[in-house]
């Protein structure tokens, strides 16, 4: 799940191009050169649609290049193709979740952004789609002529992400079911050069599909459930961490989740900002299920 890291980097890139206007708007009003031709070239250069733009510009082109220098570099091998299990492979499936999650997170990143930035609707739609299904197709054809190979898995993961992006933003009633992710690193979290290499922590992730229920439920029962309050129901594995000596089991959880979305901000800015926050989860009472292990109650970081 080396992808992994572009979904990180990739929501920081965007979340930095919004924090990066509300910066040039501060030193608009402050600094503002006195010349019209100045001050029109000022304005194209802190427009918030230039800016997203070159923004997603530069993130895709620093995503393929570091691709390339990390994984591709000087590993070349004849194209092939590997059909790797979905949900029964060498991490129970906890891999496909993470192919699936990044595509619908960037899915949401971009169109969320490009709507912040005043885009059309269809276009942000679009270009949010298209944008991590580049990245999902330029990966696995990259991998195939090395000894990483094609994974049709993950094709199928990433594309039923941005499926599930597309279909939350045309249909009203999906709203109401995002996918979440957690991470705590694992007793095996493997390190490589001194840096954490999340993407091998497999023991770590938690993927969670949070239901809002207060909007969910019929108005009559729904209305009696907390408004900031989610149920969730979380996926993970135990024993898959790269090092890990301990037999591969699944992870069930049950808890409650945060909802981010239901409070509203009047800043434009820090709306989307927090819209983004909302895509992770925090820690919250679960039930914490273990292979054949007894259930357990806590605040489960992993």
């Amino acid at each position: 799940m080396r992808p992994f890291v572009y979904a990180v980097l990739g929501t920081l890139a965007c979340v930095l191009c919004i924090c990066s206007h509300t910066r040039a708007q501060v030193i608009e009003t402050d600094t503002l050169p006195s010349s019209s031709m100045a001050q029109n070239r000022w304005q194209r250069l802190t427009n918030k649609k230039n800016l997203v733009a070159t923004g997603i510009v530069l993130n895709t082109a620093g995503i393929l290049y570091t691709g390339y220098n990390w994984w591709w570099k000087g590993n070349y091998h004849p194209f092939s193709m590997k059909y790797e299990g979905f949900f029964n492979n060498y991490s129970l499936g906890v891999d496909k979740a993470g192919h699936f999650y990044i595509s619908y997170l960037y899915f949401h990143t971009i169109h969320d952004v490009m709507k912040w930035a005043g885009y059309k609707p269809r276009t942000a739609l679009w270009v949010g789609a298209a944008i991590p299904a580049l990245y999902a197709l330029t990966i696995e054809v990259a991998d195939g002529y090395t000894s990483y190979h094609f994974s049709f898995d993950d094709l199928v993961s990433n594309l039923a992400g941005i499926g599930l992006g597309i279909l939350q933003k045309e249909v009203p009633y999906a709203h109401y079911f995002k996918v979440k992710w957690s991470y705590f690193p694992s007793a095996f979290a493997p390190w490589r050069d001194a840096s954490l290499s999340l993407s091998d922590d497999y023991d770590g992730h938690i993927y969670w599909l949070a239901v809002d229920l207060h909007n969910a439920l019929p108005k009559k029962i729904g209305k009696y459930w907390p408004p900031f309050l989610n149920i969730a129901a979380g996926y993970g594995v135990s024993g898959a961490s790269f090092g890990s000596q301990l037999p591969m089991e699944r992870k069930f959880l049950l808890g409650l989740d945060y909802n981010l979305a239901h409070f509203k901000l009047k800043n434009k800015t820090l709306n989307t900002i927090k819209n983004l926050a909302d895509f992770f989860h925090y820690p919250a009472p679960a039930w914490r299920k273990v292979g054949e292990d007894k259930a357990t109650f806590g605040f489960p970081l992993h």
